[in-house]
């Protein structure tokens, strides 16, 4: 708890970024392996199922923001009866909700052959159905010491837990395939390592918080303000959720079971880099809900600037690799036969581009808990980006379900959270934000520009595609470098990256 926000910062990226590659090497490896054990329906399924799931559980939403907002200050104090009291509040919650999304997930059963358009044995898929839906609901059991992972800035536990217990999986999902092909018993094993790895996690939590298993006095607290902070955080949530989650099954609708599992390979590769990604991010989540428990607005806004540079230089090289390189990854992992068409590759590249383009905004409003001031905001976005989805995917299919996302979120949240988090947190005007941020779409222009240039002159195969690589990597690099190094933004990121505290 007394480690230096710089320190755990780093420590979390260092340790998440490790997890991330073990991660991803593994995925890559195995889905390979499924699609020739497998046929593609099956990958359809368990990109459907992971989406309903997730739709389901809505309740729970709003829940782990809340805890962890609720968890800074009593850490930062290191005041263990609060601790413990909070946890045990929550803990209640969430077993209450696991029973819950279980039996709302047992009432689905009927309408899953509305759903589900596949080939595949009605039973074996609501076998499938049923093994997922507990996988989903054995999470909740360990979520409160999750949370207390992320308000001591320790996830760099939890992806080390979680890497241990995916390397499990992977090999298990493997030997599966490759004994028996039968999906089922991929499912099983699924289960089993959630299991293994809530034992795990609650264990090693017990460990380094032994407080947790002493019997302390219940500390009153204000519950109010906890449950108006879940209640903004779930109306809000909802929203994403609706949004992220949908696709897929709109896709399954409109397109077929068996699209989905075309689309959710790029979606893998897209997953696994968001997941490089997100370690950053809920590193300094946690560390800008430390700075605003303190009150220091003006580090506040210099870390939101390094951040904001930092990000969009990430969403230049997505756009640009994602637009110009996807086909030639998926040719070379998987075949010719998985890829889509080059203007779906492009929606995909671009709704990566301006999510992550945004991404800080985002980041310090949910450290900052301001979910109160948007709360309304992404069940608008939501309503727009289901109503386009549905008249898009009929008019271009797969392309027109994805642009629906771009455009619900250019409508909404792209320019409308920006004067939220001025105004409320930041307390000056917003004008040099756009600046920068206008500023850096020239920036990704040019390099998207030059780089597509270059790429269309090289041919395919796996040698240039490396090359292609390294190219996107220092033109982007370059591009960036030269229009920012000057900059106060860049001279802080280094100041950090030199840091030893």
């Amino acid at each position: 708890m007394k480690n230096s926000i710089s320190k755990n910062t780093k420590q979390n990226i260092i340790f998440g970024y490790l997890s991330q590659i073990g991660i991803l090497i593994l995925s890559l490896v195995g889905r390979r392996i499924f699609l020739r054990y497998l046929s593609i329906e099956y990958l359809g399924i368990n990109g459907l199922y992971s989406n309903i799931l997730s739709v389901l559980s809505l309740a729970e939403l709003g829940l782990d923001t809340a805890l962890v907002y609720s968890l800074y200050k009593p850490v930062s104090e290191n005041n263990v009866p609060l601790i413990n009291s909070l946890l045990s509040y929550f803990k209640k919650i969430y077993t209450f909700l696991a029973l819950g999304v279980f039996t709302l997930g047992l009432a689905l059963i009927p309408f899953l052959g509305l759903i589900v358009k596949s080939n595949l044995n009605s039973t074996d898929l609501i076998i499938y159905y049923l093994l997922f839906l507990l996988n989903s609901v054995l999470s909740y059991f360990v979520a409160h010491k999750t949370a207390l992972f992320s308000a001591c800035q320790e996830q760099r536990i939890q992806k080390l837990i979680f890497l241990l217990t995916n390397l499990i999986l992977q090999i298990l999902h493997i030997a599966v395939l490759i004994i028996w092909q039968n999906y089922r018993i991929y499912i099983i094993t699924t289960v089993l390592v959630t299991v293994i790895n809530n034992l795990i996690l609650s264990s090693v939590c017990n460990r380094l918080h032994p407080y947790l298993k002493t019997k302390t006095e219940k500390i009153p607290f204000e519950t109010s303000s906890i449950k108006s902070k879940i209640q903004s955080t779930f109306i809000y949530k909802i929203g994403t959720v609706t949004i992220t989650n949908t696709d897929n099954i709109l896709i399954s609708l409109l397109i077929g079971t068996a699209a989905v599992g075309i689309y959710s390979n790029y979606i893998a590769i897209i997953s696994a880099v968001q997941g490089f990604i997100s370690i950053i991010s809920t590193a300094l989540i946690s560390g800008v809900g430390n700075l605003g428990a303190s009150r220091d607005k003006s580090r506040q806004y210099e870390v939101f600037n390094v951040a904001l540079l930092f990000y969009h230089f990430v969403s230049a090289l997505g756009l640009a690799g994602f637009s110009l390189l996807f086909n030639d990854v998926i040719t070379v992992w998987l075949g010719v036969e998985y890829l889509l068409d080059l203007n779906t590759v492009f929606i995909i590249a671009f709704n990566f581009y301006i999510t992550n383009a945004v991404s800080p905004v985002w980041m310090y409003r949910e450290a900052n808990g301001l979910f109160e001031k948007v709360k309304y905001l992404m069940l608008i976005r939501s309503a727009i980006n289901l109503v386009l989805s549905i008249i898009l995917g009929y008019l271009l299919g797969l392309s027109g379900i994805l642009l629906a996302t771009a455009i619900s979120l250019l409508l909404t949240g792209f320019w409308y959270e920006p004067s939220i988090l001025f105004k409320k947190v930041f307390e000056t005007g917003i004008w040099q934000y756009w600046k920068k941020q206008i500023k850096y779409f020239v920036l990704t222009a040019t390099a998207f520009i030059i780089n597509a240039f270059i790429f269309f002159a090289l041919p395919a195969g796996t040698l240039f595609l490396i090359i292609k690589c390294v190219i996107l990597i220092l033109i982007t690099s370059l591009i960036f470098g030269i229009a920012s190094f000057k900059s106060i933004e860049a001279k802080n990121l280094f100041s950090f990256l030199k840091s030893k505290k």
